[in-house]
């Protein structure tokens, strides 16, 4: 019984790390998709070409293609959202949804 509940929390344990991992990854491409996207000659699509970009070299693989990335200019600033479904690779594990936000100020946009 007690080797059962001792892989149980060390699976719970690996489940949360990967999730903070996922979710570290997520706010890098939606920063990082921003920053391309502020700039005087870029826009919307540029931010999402890099945010897509940036969370498949951070995380190839299966997982990374089921990426979800919109950007969007709102009176001068631009709003990148970055989510993704992580279908725990674990039986009997529940699946979870992972957001991140980033924004940024676009440039000339006085």
């Amino acid at each position: 019984m007690a080797a059962l509940l001792t892989v149980f929390a060390v699976v719970f344990l690996v489940q949360l790390v990967m999730a903070a991992y996922i979710q570290g990854v997520a706010r890098s491409a939606a920063d990082e998709g921003v920053r391309a996207g502020s700039r005087v000659a870029a826009g919307p699509v540029t931010c999402e070409e890099r945010a897509s970009q940036v969370f498949q070299s951070l995380l190839p693989g299966p997982l990374g293609s089921s990426v979800s990335v919109s950007c969007a200019s709102e009176g001068g600033s631009l709003v990148s959202q970055v989510g993704v479904t992580v279908d725990s690779p674990t039986p009997g594990m529940p699946t979870f949804d992972i957001w991140a936000t980033g924004s940024a100020t676009q440039e000339g946009s006085r």
